[in-house]
């Protein structure tokens, strides 16, 4: 089916992307150094945490941010845990393109769920 063929073809471009492929290669230095590894892990796994509990109307506690704050400043200090989450951030706003414009070509079969 046509949609599907697109579908395989946005695959290969963004296989292809190289913010996507800076993402790729920054991975792969990351992964051969597990405690950077799981530093930008904690990080984004916090950081993403926070967002949340702010989404749902919560917020962060001053040791929750303090917290962040620290895993942050010690990041700073690590060439490819910086590199990678640069990447990361490249990427995230590129994903989150495609994923707007595929949601607003959807939008309509959607509308009747609207109030």
């Amino acid at each position: 089916m046509y949609v599907y063929d697109k579908a395989h073809e946005l695959a290969k471009a963004i296989g292809e992307c190289d913010d996507y492929k800076a993402l790729v290669q920054a991975g792969k230095k990351l992964a051969a150094q597990e405690d950077s590894k799981k530093m930008v892990h904690d990080f984004l796994f916090k950081q993403v945490q926070l967002e949340y509990a702010n989404a749902m109307g919560s917020k962060p506690t001053p040791d929750q941010i303090n917290e962040l704050n620290k895993l942050a400043d010690i990041i700073k200090n690590n060439q490819m845990a910086v590199e990678y989450l640069q990447a990361y951030r490249q990427w995230q706003t590129c994903a989150g393109d495609i994923l707007k414009i595929i949601q607003d070509a959807m939008a309509e079969g959607m509308s009747i769920l609207d109030k």
